[in-house]
This record gives C-alpha cells, sequence and structure tokens, in this order.
C-alpha cells in the first residue's frame, strides 16, 4: 500500500482498519482505544483518506447474508450487528470529511452509480 500511495496512486480496500474497530470493539465489546491504538501500529498511522460507509438496516443485513455462507462473524446474533452498526454510525460521525455515508437499499447497479459520483465528488476526480 505504501509504495503505491507514495507514487501517487489511490488505493481500495473493502476493508480497513474501521472494520476492527466496528466488529472487534463495538461488536465484540473490546477495548477501542487499544484497538485503536494496535491497528494504528500495523498500519504505521497511514488511515484511510475516506472511507465509504454502505449503510443498510438490521433487516436487510439479514436478508443478503441468507443469500450465502456465513462466517462467524455474520452468525452473530442481532444484538452484535445493532452493537457493529452503531459503532460504524459513531465512527462516521467523529470524523464526517474522512466518511462518505452511503444508503445501500438502492438496487446494485444504481448503487453503483450512486458510490461512483459520491467518491468522484469527494476526491475531485
Amino acid at each position: 500500500v505504501v509504495p503505491a500511495l507514495e507514487s501517487g496512486r489511490h488505493v481500495i480496500s473493502d476493508r480497513s482498519v474501521y472494520s476492527s474497530l466496528a466488529y472487534q470493539g463495538y461488536g465484540r465489546q473490546l477495548d477501542l482505544a487499544q484497538l485503536r491504538a494496535f491497528n494504528d501500529f500495523a498500519i504505521n498511522s497511514r488511515w484511510p483518506d475516506l472511507v465509504v460507509y454502505l449503510r443498510v438496516d438490521l433487516q436487510a443485513v439479514r436478508a443478503r447474508l441468507q443469500k450465502r455462507d456465513t462466517d462467524r462473524f455474520e452468525r452473530e446474533d442481532d444484538a452484535f450487528f445493532r452493537r457493529v452498526m452503531s459503532g460504524f454510525d459513531e465512527l462516521a460521525q467523529r470524523e464526517p470529511d474522512r466518511w462518505l455515508v452511503i444508503d445501500a437499499t438502492p438496487p446494485k447497479d444504481e448503487l453503483e452509480l450512486i458510490i461512483r459520483r459520491a467518491v468522484c465528488d469527494r476526491l475531485g476526480l
């Protein structure tokens, strides 16, 4: 990641350090300050410039998970998912200039265009 960034290229990832904070910190209720410190060390303080948060309600999450094989996080109960979602919401509210919160309920093709436009606008592309 660092060489690509240093060469001026954009780097896109489907997960970020914020997923660790939301799932481990909020979902598993581990110490957020400690998790943030561990993650900061692991990423050498290279936090994402832009985080795209695709926001859906719990009912939509459950419907989507029924269509695929699930991992241990995805098999958690509703209380866990509410904490994770609340965590993502709180993280986004704390750093609104870093986060792009998008309603992820539209159909895939429409959602792709919404995301593309929003990211291009935010990055000035």
